[in-house]
């Protein structure tokens, strides 16, 4: 027998073993590495967070430098009336206490103006300007403004309001109100006038509130005086009241 063919099995056998070896080591490694990187990536994020402090009962500035110690923002979102907590403390504040965030996040609180002490003033047939003025005197802060056609009131003034005036209850210390447009515009089909009359009409209408522009007038053949013999706007078109309307008279 051949000594040689004898010995090449174990050798080739050993080298697959190596190498076997090699790369389950190299496998172990790799996600051995995945591992550190993502529990590195964790304690990395969770190194950025922070638990939010207690601000509640705190004053507005006390608030703020203990927010921004802390490596947050904070923002008032809104302020109300209270009735035990003083002027200018914090109420509440969004998230609460022990909440845990990222750092540069918003904290939103709610402060306090402290116990209403000026009732809602009357703001009815006052300009924008004045009844925003009127607000601030008390404390108060214009809420919604609306715009619509009123039948009472003069355009651009204040028309109805919300809370009502003398209103002294609730926390909200914003007010609401509608301003006027003035009236709503009716609008009317204009009739035939051609062939009536002309002073009939013009007094008629002008009892109805429309506007009668000066007659003109003009001689026309067979047709007795005073008659309409032309109108602007035509029979059939839209009208309203503060249109004026044109006719031309037979002499």
């Amino acid at each position: 027998m051949d000594e040689p063919e004898i010995q090449e099995v174990p050798r080739r056998e050993s080298q697959f073993s190596r190498w076997s070896g090699i790369v389950v080591m190299i496998a172990i490694l790799f996600i051995a590495g995945i591992v550190s990187a993502l529990t590195a990536m964790r304690f990395a994020i969770r190194g950025r967070e922070v638990v939010v402090p207690e601000l509640i009962g705190k004053t507005q500035g006390e608030a703020d430098k203990i927010i921004g110690d802390s490596g947050l923002v904070m923002r008032v979102s809104s302020k109300r009336f209270s009735e035990d907590v003083p002027e200018g403390h914090v109420l509440a504040q969004i998230p609460p206490q022990g909440t845990r965030l990222k750092t540069n996040r918003t904290v939103r609180v709610l402060v306090s103006l402290g116990d209403r002490k000026f009732p809602v003033p009357n703001l009815v047939g006052t300009s924008l300007r004045t009844a925003q003025l009127s607000l601030d005197q008390r404390r108060l802060s214009l809420g919604s403004t609306l715009y619509a056609h009123t039948s009472e009131g003069e355009p651009g003034t204040v028309a109805y309001q919300s809370p009502r005036p003398g209103t002294q209850e609730g926390a909200d210390p914003s007010v609401n109100i509608l301003i006027s447009l003035g009236p709503s515009v009716e609008y009317f089909i204009m009739p035939d006038l051609i062939g009536q009359p002309a002073e009939p009409v013009g007094s008629r209408a002008r009892t109805e509130g429309f506007r009668i522009g000066k007659m003109t007038y003009r001689r026309y053949p067979g047709i007795a005086p005073g008659v309409v013999i032309q109108q602007k706007p035509q029979a059939g078109h839209r009208l309203s009241k503060s249109d004026i309307i044109l006719m031309e008279v037979s002499q």
